[in-house]
């Protein structure tokens, strides 16, 4: 990377379907709810629900269009992703939540195959790093910001489990651009990669 120049904060994602936002929403509503007197959650934007598949981190804009390349070649033959959604998890599983999400009802292990295909073609490139953990597919609601009084969102998180958000079928994935902001990240669509056989 030539020093002074500005990077990209990338990442390749699946936005969560429009028809599934308002349920994602009344979740968040819910999991509030509970967490009125600690921890501070900061809460997902609507449009901004998705799935990571794969984080590629501070970028320069020149490799944009060789990683748009590989996403293509990833992509190409295959079919749209399935996926049900069932339940609300976090990160770690015990102990004070980090990240709460959506789950997947069932496995999808296309997706589980799209999300490493990525991460070993760009890494194989030059382009990114491996990932050291296993793809885990989750739809993020909120990071938690601190850890106070954090019992009464566990047991919530605890309790929404097992809820039905629905099916949605993924035609497509993204890669997006995150701008750090203090009012949270605005995210910006860079290059959409079509799943069609």
């Amino acid at each position: 990377m030539a020093s002074g120049s500005q990077t990209l904060r990338l990442f390749f994602a699946v936005p969560l379907d429009a028809a599934l936002r308002e349920e994602a929403c009344r979740l968040q509503d819910e999991l509030a709810g509970a967490c009125r007197s600690g921890p501070r959650v900061k809460w997902v934007e609507r449009p901004n629900l998705h799935m990571t598949l794969k984080f590629l981190g501070d970028t320069p804009p020149e490799d944009v269009a060789r990683i748009c390349r590989v996403a293509e070649r990833v992509a190409e033959g295959r079919a749209p992703l399935s996926m049900e959604l069932v339940g609300v998890g976090c990160f770690p599983p015990r102990g004070a939540p980090r990240t709460i999400w959506i789950g997947l009802g069932r496995e999808c292990p296309e997706l589980k195959d799209l999300a490493e295909s990525l991460d070993a073609t760009l890494a194989e490139a030059g382009l990114a790093e491996r990932e050291r953990r296993p793809f885990t597919g989750h739809f993020t609601l909120g990071r938690v910001k601190d850890r106070r009084g954090g019992r009464p969102l566990r047991e919530a998180i605890e309790r929404l489990g097992g809820e039905p958000v629905g099916s949605m079928e993924a035609d497509h994935f993204c890669l997006l651009s995150s701008d750090l902001t203090p009012q949270g990240p605005i995210y910006t669509e860079r290059a959409s990669f079509e799943l069609a056989p």
